[in-house]
């Protein structure tokens, strides 16, 4: 059955790409927020750290910048942990480096002003993707002077990267998951609500084979009128059929009437003659063309949704005991085998007028 006849298919097709844009809409929507989120954090983690070893700096003897190990966050000191501490003078040499680096040199990233922060992202030969932040720092000597230095902490953007893809695709899973569990209620309530409809469709099938009259009126109320219109429409078809029969069979007297009483004329007046024969030859000719029109008449209004079924058992029986009296000195015994459930959709009275030259003609002819 093509899509665009199935009610069931439109719903569904159209229930699952609505859905379907809903839950992509969602996923990109809560993707975005989770990678804010994690932007965010990742900020002010860079920051908090930035602050730390700002507070944590000290000036030794000969008044360069020095950091305590012992006393900063210890994820420095680990090496590859993720999170990478700098500290350059006015001319890019780095005067400390986080022992996270093990050995590998931080590139040199321009200076901002005094006070001034800067976020920027590298990918440095020998480690992964990383987010920086950096902070020019006016340091003031014992002699009053100032030095200017560069702080910067860097955090890898792998771990991040993969706490992104983790959470995209389990939001992915779930949607996949709702949106097929969805799907499949769909389709249960689809098939419990146009369960009427289907059954009031092998109804109007079954009126069509002739198994039933009428449609039933245990419908629900959104179909009560479309099976009382159609009880209707069937109603006024055999109301039609019945005149139209009664209209060929008054047609059929009127015309045989007028006829027979030309060939009674006929013979009276005597058909020897030539003339006479020809004209009664014509007469039976008329008679039979009429009989033969007006049975293909009958026979092209004995089916459709007017015709009541006709129980061919019942009217076999009923022949077989009339022409039981007919016959009566022959003793004939008839046996009859026709299925009970078996009926013709159509005129009875051409069935029986058919079964009647069928089963007479076996009482004329048996011995």
């Amino acid at each position: 059955m093509p899509i665009a006849r199935s009610l069931r298919a439109r719903v569904l097709v159209w229930a699952s790409v609505a859905l379907t844009c809903l839950f992509i809409m969602t996923v990109i929507g809560l993707d975005s927020a989770y990678r804010g989120t994690l932007d965010r954090s990742r900020a002010e983690l860079l920051e908090a750290q930035l602050l730390g070893l700002i507070a944590l700096a000290e000036t030794d003897i000969e008044g360069r910048i020095t950091l305590p190990q012992e006393t900063i966050n210890p994820q420095f000191g680990l090496a590859n942990s993720g999170l990478f501490g700098v500290v350059w003078d006015s001319d890019g040499f780095a005067v400390w480096q986080s022992q996270s680096l093990v050995g590998r040199e931080f590139p040199y990233v321009r200076t901002p002003e005094p006070g001034a922060q800067h976020y920027e992202s590298l990918v440095p030969e020998g480690l992964p993707p990383l987010e920086l932040l950096v902070m020019g720092i006016d340091w003031e000597q014992e002699d009053g002077s100032y030095t200017a230095y560069t702080f910067g902490t860097a955090v890898a953007l792998d771990r991040y990267s993969a706490e992104q893809n983790d959470f995209r695709r389990n939001v992915i899973s779930w949607f996949v998951a709702v949106t097929v569990t969805m799907i499949a209620v769909i389709l249960g309530v689809l098939s419990w609500v146009l369960r009427p409809v289907r059954r009031l469709a092998r109804e109007v099938s079954d009126i069509e084979a002739g198994r039933r009259v009428q449609l039933t009126q245990e419908q629900p109320t959104e179909l009560i009128g479309l099976a009382a219109n159609l009880n209707a429409l069937i109603e006024t078809e055999r109301s039609r059929l019945a005149r139209y029969r009664h209209t060929l069979d008054d047609l059929a007297h009127s015309l045989k009437t007028p006829l027979a009483a030309m060939r009674t004329l006929i013979d009276q007046s005597g058909s020897e003659s030539e003339h006479g024969r020809e004209l009664a030859r014509e007469l039976d000719r008329v008679d039979q063309r009429m009989s033969y029109q007006l049975q293909r008449a009958r026979a092209s209004g004995a089916t459709g949704l007017g015709v009541q079924p006709v129980a061919v058992q019942a009217l076999a029986v009923d022949l077989c005991a009339t022409l039981d009296k007919v016959y009566m000195s022959k003793q004939v015994h008839c046996e009859l085998d026709i299925d009970a459930a078996t009926h013709f959709l159509g005129d009875a009275g051409d069935l029986s007028e058919m079964l009647g030259n069928l089963i007479e003609n076996a009482y004329k002819y048996c011995r």
